[in-house]
């Protein structure tokens, strides 16, 4: 495994190689772990053939992975002001008393310096939604969470 670095600095560029021991272990990497989260960060799983041109028999190698997608209901949630250490099954496992939790991502913002972290829950419908929204000011691993419903393109609240 190499991590890739800024040559001034020495700080990680938030990439890397890993060398498999066969293309079939490769593909299996791949389609287990690319878009999962890390730290509230999405990982990117690629052969570097796709990250670097001018490699032969691209086609080959990139035939099999299948990305596994994660289904979001319309009926979402924001919550703010989280923990560091928050992660997906947290979440998962505190707001279930107000529903079905259809999926849950945690994002960290680290944009113009600032330590925040956050997530997006979605429900199986609206009405566990609003219950959810009720979480609004309680505390959570030590904070006090900003519960907000997520506004659809539209405008409108999912409904």
């Amino acid at each position: 495994m190499q991590v890739s670095r800024d040559t001034e600095t020495g700080i990680s560029r938030g990439c890397g190689f890993v060398t498999m021991g066969s293309i079939s272990e490769a593909k299996y990497a791949i389609a287990a772990l690319d878009g999962s989260d890390v730290a509230g960060r999405e990982m990117r799983v690629k052969f570097s053939v796709d990250m670097v041109s001018g490699r032969k028999n691209v086609e080959a190698l990139n035939s099999a992975p299948k990305k596994n997608f994660v289904f979001e209901s319309p009926y979402k949630i924001y919550v703010g002001n989280l923990s560091w250490s928050t992660r997906p099954q947290d979440l998962r496992e505190h707001f279930s008393q107000f529903g079905t939790v259809v999926s849950t991502r945690v994002l960290h913002d680290r944009k113009r310096g600032k330590n925040r972290v956050y997530a997006f829950l979605s429900f199986s419908s609206p009405d566990e939604v609003k219950v959810a929204t009720e979480a609004d000011g309680s505390e959570f691993y030590g904070r006090v969470m900003l519960v907000r419903q997520v506004i659809n393109e539209a405008g409108r609240q999912n409904e």
